[in-house]
């Protein structure tokens, strides 16, 4: 853990102090999981706005070439298809 200050505002200070009270949370306590809730929350957003890095389809890019059609004699199966369209 790393140590920081943060200023609160009265009103959100008292209401920790009233949750201690209540609670056997100490107010670091439930700063510190209100923090850890809002950056998961946070990192799960990002998480979808940023587009998957290269690295993440290398188990794809092994598996090119892996996979042997059997058979000597090449189709062409779009050509097939715009044959039957172009009736």
């Amino acid at each position: 853990m790393k140590r920081y200050q943060v200023y609160l505002n009265s009103q959100s200070v008292n209401i920790l102090d009233e949750a201690t009270e209540i609670s056997q949370f100490t107010r670091a306590q439930l700063i510190r999981e209100a923090i850890d809730g809002a950056a998961s929350r946070l990192g799960n957003i990002l998480a979808g706005l940023k587009p998957p890095k290269a690295r993440d389809y290398d188990w794809l890019n092994k598996l090119v070439g892996s996979i042997k059609i059997r058979g000597k004699k090449k189709t062409n199966i779009s050509q097939n298809v715009d044959e039957i369209y172009y009736r």
